[in-house]
């Protein structure tokens, strides 16, 4: 009989058409993969990839044999989830996509905690900006700004936060706080590239009305951590999440800028694929991060 890991690989090979790409991600070598992959195949008596110099793609036999195999290793996953379920225990991996900035400075020690709690839980950490296709990446939960208009995913809000305008002591005692938005075009500012198209129309709400201005800049990146590290380093002025720069604002490494024009607060979700009854590891990862964003917005309170 073969082996469930080996089935696991080649469902992965076939998602990502990538032996290394899917090695990489269980956490093998290619050799081990490889060799993995050669014995599925010779247990089976078929080829289940066509090997070309750029990627991998699934014969018919293949597809036939993993389009059967796929629901029948979901089910026996949820037998395993079920049962360490039942037992209380919080074991197995899970799989997390994370804004750049808060992902690494706030989430990522976390979900260290959570791990000291549970020896036998296994987290994935994936960073980015971007928003992830959940199915193709083989991602169970991703927490992402804004509103999503994807139906085929639930959510679950942790907070609702605005935007603020950042810059450091250095940078404004250099050169001056700005008074109003349109002194923003005398400043330099850090800007976000989000889905390859620079984010330069920021939007604000002064005396309950909506304002937009477009802004120009010499820095642009689309990873939201490099921008936040611009700011500290007093490069300029940002447009973050407040719960981005919370902590920076209350010990004094950012100073709020023009902080009577704060954008609108936009919600905060934890997105994952519909499903009847999801896991308890996924429950509980899910609850420990409302739980963490709950203390934090208390002790860093909006402006």
């Amino acid at each position: 009989m073969y082996h469930l890991n080996d089935l696991q690989l080649a469902l992965r090979i076939a998602a990502l058409e990538s032996l290394s790409a899917a090695s990489k991600e269980i956490g093998m070598t290619p050799a081990a993969a490889s060799a993995a992959l050669q014995r599925l195949e010779k247990k089976l008596g078929c080829q289940l990839f066509a090997r070309s110099t750029r990627r991998l793609q699934l014969t018919e036999e293949g597809r036939i044999f993993l389009d059967s195999a796929k629901p029948a290793l979901a089910i026996l996953e949820t037998a395993s989830a079920n049962l360490a379920e039942h037992r209380g225990e919080l074991k197995g991996e899970v799989r997390l996509a994370l804004p750049s900035d808060i992902g690494r400075s706030q989430i990522r020690a976390w979900l260290d905690e959570l791990m000291d709690s549970a020896p036998e839980l296994t987290v994935q950490l994936y960073f980015g900006d971007h928003m992830t296709d959940l199915i193709d990446q083989n991602i169970h939960l991703a927490l992402r700004y804004g509103q999503l208009d994807d139906s085929n995913l639930k959510r679950r809000q942790l907070a609702m936060t605005p935007r603020v305008l950042v810059a450091s002591p250095t940078y404004l005692a250099q050169h001056g706080t700005p008074s109003t938005l349109n002194e923003l075009s005398q400043h330099a500012v850090l800007i976000l590239n989000r889905g390859g198209e620079p984010w330069q129309k920021w939007k604000f709400s002064h005396n309950g009305a909506p304002v937009e201005i477009e802004v120009r800049g010499q820095r642009f990146c689309n990873d939201g951590a490099v921008i936040r590290d611009w700011a500290l380093s007093g490069r300029g002025i940002a447009y973050k999440s407040w719960l981005d720069v919370a902590q920076d604002v209350t010990e004094g490494r950012l100073n709020l800028v023009l902080a009577d024009k704060i954008a609108p607060p936009i919600p905060l979700q934890l997105v994952y694929l519909q499903t009847d009854y999801p896991s308890h590891k996924i429950r509980r990862t899910i609850e420990f991060l409302v739980e963490k964003l709950s203390q934090f917005s208390q002790n860093y309170p909006q402006p």
